[in-house]
């Protein structure tokens, strides 16, 4: 370890990135992955690609193509009877990630109540520091001062377990009266200034969701290093993605993305939308088809995935290591697939839970993501339409589904309408609304219709 810990910055990053696992990706396969020598073998030969590497424009760094999302590990419940994470399939995960080639890792204050950016240091330190990049975010929600701001940065130096950060990032700014609250009156922005000058920040830069306005103004106030957005096939247009995307670029700065499957609705597509993209490519998924949509606008250094299961991080990893931007023809299938998408409501929700807790224990999330499954399987009955034996059909599997996946507490007949979650959702979701349209529905089928 004593001679891995001597390697340069960017003599480790060429050797992940690039594919060719020296010293800390073997460590990494053996501690973590003993299958994965087969792997490593291949790749010395040159008979597998190795994940694809974009060049960071402040080092010159290989950042890899795909990033790791540290928000949705994977969970279980300790002895008290708490969500937890599961730290051993964690590990596996994230050593998975690294012995093939990930070297951008996500966490943020808030993940996991807390717990990610703990899990995440614990684990990353078996590595050596210069191989890998480690980006967290201020909770913007949370700085009231200044030194409140120098408080919250010292701990998550603490809990990541980390002299510096790679990327460090002002989280979810949602408005001009936010980011002028928490870094520009306190003064918060000049001590984080302040932390990159002495080593402690190597790229600062800035997490969004907002407005046209709201970019334009952030993107004044200072020289940033990179700039993330939530960008997919969905939001280039319903989000306008691709102005902020367009305004990031002609100021020369690099893009993060965040989203790219939008909380994994773009895995779940309706069956007209999902025969479109299979008539297309029957050997790509749903999935693949968002990744390459990201990935293919050559000012985005990394796109985030939040990988719980081992099967879509293997999945997520072969995509970048054969990755191929997208072809003009292939953009017109996304866009008549897309088309086939909208037709039927999805609930535009990507399982952020800022919305959480509610009052009332409705599960928000759970709710959405429940009913956009029940879209995309086609099992939504029209309460506007005939009541026939289609509506019949559709309204068993309706009620059977919910039941079956959301506990009655948590369901969303408990919403009171009180629009306490509203103002926290990223996504702008009139939430309360979309409940009582989820209501309307469960109203009418036990009506006897």
């Amino acid at each position: 370890m004593d001679e891995q810990k001597k390697i340069s910055r960017r003599k480790a990053l060429k050797y992940i990135g690039v594919g060719v696992l020296g010293a800390a990706g073997a460590y990494a396969a053996v501690r973590f992955t003993p299958l994965n020598d087969k792997l490593r073998e291949s790749l010395a030969k040159g008979d597998v690609r190795p994940i694809t590497t974009r060049k960071d424009k402040i080092f010159g760094d290989q950042i890899s193509l795909l990033a790791f999302g540290c928000m949705r590990f994977p969970t279980r419940r300790n002895e008290e009877g708490t969500m937890v994470i599961d730290r051993d399939q964690t590990r596996q995960l994230l050593g998975y990630a690294y012995a093939n080639g990930i070297n951008y890792f996500d966490t943020a204050y808030n993940y996991h109540n807390g717990e990610s950016e703990v899990v995440t240091g614990e684990i990353l330190k078996d590595f050596p520091r210069e191989s890998f990049c480690l980006a967290t975010k201020m909770p913007t929600w949370l700085v009231t001062d200044l030194e409140r701001g120098k408080e919250l940065f010292r701990e998550q130096l603490q809990k990541c377990q980390v002299d510096y950060f790679d990327f460090y990032l002002l989280h979810a700014l949602s408005s001009i009266e936010d980011y002028n609250r928490a870094y520009r009156d306190t003064g918060v922005l000049e001590y984080l200034k302040e932390e990159k000058a002495a080593g402690r920040i190597r790229r600062l830069g800035f997490s969004f969701h907002a407005n046209e306005e709201t970019m334009d103004y952030l993107l004044e106030q200072y020289p940033w290093d990179f700039v993330m957005i939530q960008m997919n096939y969905l939001d280039w247009e319903v989000q306008n993605a691709r102005y902020m995307y367009e305004q990031i670029e002609k100021r020369g700065i690099q893009c993060l993305v965040m989203e790219p499957l939008r909380g994994g609705s773009l895995t779940r597509l309706n069956s007209e939308a999902l025969g479109i993209l299979k008539e297309a490519d029957p050997k790509s998924t749903p999935a693949q088809w968002a990744f390459r949509y990201a990935a293919s606008h050559a000012n985005v250094l990394t796109v985030l995935s939040g990988m719980n299961r081992m099967d879509h991080l293997q999945e997520n990893i072969n995509t970048f290591r054969k990755f191929k931007p997208l072809r003009k023809s292939e953009y017109e299938v996304i866009a008549r697939a897309l088309e086939a998408y909208r037709k039927i409501s999805q609930i535009p929700c990507t399982a952020c839970a800022y919305c959480m807790p509610c009052p009332y224990g409705v599960d928000i999330p759970l709710v959405f993501s429940t009913y956009n499954e029940m879209v995309a399987r086609d099992m939504v009955p029209d309460i506007n339409g005939p009541r026939d034996e289609d509506f019949i059909r559709k309204g068993q599997e309706f009620l059977s589904y919910l039941e079956k996946t959301i506990p009655v507490e948590h369901q969303s007949h408990n919403c009171t309408d009180c629009g306490v979650c509203k103002p926290h959702c990223p996504q702008e979701i009139d939430i309360p609304a979309e409940m009582r349209r989820i209501n309307e529905i469960l109203g009418a089928l036990t009506m006897g219709y």
